[in-house]
């Protein structure tokens, strides 16, 4: 009884974080009506079929690259628990500090035998991957007059280095926090940080390829604007997740109106900041209501296994 209370209790919370979340959400885009009025949307379906595809792939990617970082530790997780997992802490992102998230993920992976310290290096492993992706993208496709050419470069050489030798800096840095911090972590296996590194960086890809369709389908733009999109659009990535605001809200937008507003205007480029992260948001719950149910599939499956094994073993 004491145990259904609390998995009620926990459910109803996380539907509250969607909520808040929604209401965040709607509160940032009141505060951009007049630019959505003045923009002229062309919805094409095809190009908002290939976004709504892409968008979906990089939201499957990300959890996917996550565990393949609990692998690396010798904490694996089956697929689908592991996407729900993720999404259900995800879910709290957008509230203030986003300590939620952490501590949502932290509490749902050690109720799936993971421990707290593997989970807490897993997610700053993720971040660092995820933000050196970003930073790599914006290097090579923001435009020189909105960051200057020697400083794309810098980063440029520096996120490609550091993605690179990602298996080597992680080892020393699990190596260090147990030395100094008396931490229980292994030395985590090098081919599998290469595989979430590449995964995470595929979702950036796809995410990226994803934005370009919505661009393409709501602004009709043409070839020669798509460095423009794909480097606004991840400059912003970058610069919230360095920002204070949960989610990186207003940061994002701001940045990625500020390096289109020279092409399309600036009404035109707030309005296109704005739809982007409401089209993220939306693929965001729908994937979550598919990722809950697929993990709860697989683990009503997986205990109905061991259950018929343990029947078995009785006869």
């Amino acid at each position: 009884m004491g145990d259904t209370w609390l998995q009620r209790s926990r459910a109803a919370i996380r539907w509250v974080v969607v909520a808040a979340t929604v209401a965040i959400l709607f509160r940032v885009a009141s505060g951009h009506t007049s630019e959505l009025r003045a923009i002229d949307l062309d919805f094409d379906i095809f190009w908002m079929a290939n976004a709504a595809a892409a968008t979906t792939a990089a939201n499957l990617l990300l959890p996917l690259g996550w565990r393949q970082i609990l692998v690396s530790f010798d904490q694996a997780l089956p697929p689908g628990p592991a996407v729900r997992l993720w999404c259900l802490a995800q879910t709290a992102r957008y509230l203030p500090t986003g300590l939620l998230a952490i501590a949502s993920r932290l509490q749902l992976a050690a109720k799936a035998g993971v421990s707290r310290t593997i989970t807490a290096s897993s997610l700053a492993i993720e971040t660092a991957a995820l933000f050196g992706w970003a930073l790599l993208v914006s290097a090579i496709f923001t435009p020189s007059i909105a960051l200057p050419i020697g400083i794309r470069w810098l980063l440029g050489i520096t996120c490609a280095l550091g993605l690179i030798n990602s298996p080597w800096l992680t080892s020393f840095a699990c190596l260090r926090l147990s030395r100094f911090k008396k931490l229980n972590l292994p030395k985590p296996h090098a081919r599998s940080i290469v595989q979430s590194v590449a995964l995470l960086g595929a979702s950036v890809a796809t995410r990226a390829i994803g934005t370009t369709c919505l661009a393409v389908g709501l602004l009709g733009i043409d070839s020669s604007d798509i460095t423009l999109i794909i480097g606004a659009a991840y400059a912003g990535v970058a610069a919230g997740m360095i920002g204070i605001t949960p989610a990186g809200l207003g940061v994002r937008e701001g940045v990625m109106t500020a390096i289109l507003a020279n092409r399309f205007g600036l009404s035109d480029a707030a309005a296109f900041a704005l739809v982007s992260r409401a089209w993220e948001f939306g693929f965001e719950m729908v994937f979550l209501v598919v990722a809950s149910w697929w993990g709860r599939d697989n683990r009503s499956i997986s205990d109905s296994d061991k259950d018929s094994s343990a029947s078995d073993a009785k006869l």
